[in-house]
């Protein structure tokens, strides 16, 4: 089971980064004529790809840093990148806004604005989820220590 933990790891550095890169690598071909939208592939394309990757790459590098052995600077590093890669996604996720005519802007705002407090709502499920079974983990580890004594002194 050890073993799978590096595969297990690349496969997710690496899908990270193509996800990211493609994200940022997408902007850079979406534009607007006067018939509507137009994609073409502009020369930032693979620029865009290669930060995204890169970014990715270090988050991932930060993030197991940070599970070898938590300190106060890997904290602080690890709220720093989680932040950035949280701006850059909402900065894509707005960023087409300025494609969309000004008639239609304000139906994509509120479409934008609902399915964010729909995302949110999700995080915050999935936030609480992990934090039970998280507690509930632990209490299973006390209460299994806590027989592991009771039996050794008997």
């Amino acid at each position: 089971m050890h073993s799978k933990a590096p595969f297990l790891r690349r496969v997710v550095v690496v899908s990270s980064a193509l996800a990211l890169g493609g994200m940022l690598g997408s902007l850079g071909v979406v534009g607007r004529d006067r018939e509507g939208l137009k994609f073409e592939f502009h020369w930032s394309v693979p620029i865009l790809f290669a930060v995204g990757a890169v970014l990715a790459v270090l988050f991932w590098r930060v993030i197991f840093q940070f599970d070898a052995g938590a300190s106060v600077g890997k904290n602080k590093l690890l709220k720093l990148s989680g932040g950035t890669l949280l701006l850059i996604a909402f900065g894509c996720f707005l960023f087409p806004l300025r494609l969309v005519s000004e008639a239609k802007r304000l139906e994509v705002i509120w479409g934008l604005s609902s399915a964010l407090v729909v995302l949110s709502g999700f995080g915050w499920i999935i936030f609480k989820t992990i934090q039970w079974v998280e507690a509930s983990s632990r209490d299973e580890e006390q209460r299994a220590e806590a027989d592991a004594d009771h039996s050794s002194e008997t």
